[in-house]
């Protein structure tokens, strides 16, 4: 085989074995657009866990407040039971 020849057939080797690794542009928008979206739910994602972060510590400080409240009320509700014994007994 002449010199060219062998050259010519390399270079088309050489080609066809690269054309694999070339990212077209619209593959790459698309790639773009999809990493763009996933960066916005993760955003998204993130603010309504803060959101309910502060949410549940909202209502954990109202239970421990209620709870409060009913222990109040049960000492109060015991002390009144312990006078109404009392006066019964007489």
């Amino acid at each position: 085989m002449p010199r060219r020849t062998v050259i010519a057939f390399a270079a088309v080797a050489a080609l066809l074995s690269c054309a694999g690794c070339i990212v077209t542009t619209s593959a790459y928008d698309a790639k773009v657009r999809e990493v763009e979206a996933l960066r916005d739910a993760y955003a998204s994602s993130n603010r309504e866990a803060s959101r309910l972060a502060g949410e549940v510590e909202a209502l954990s400080k109202q239970v421990a407040g209620q709870e409060a409240t009913i222990e109040r009320l049960s000492a109060g509700a015991k002390a009144c039971e312990e006078i109404t014994g009392r006066s019964a007994a007489k």
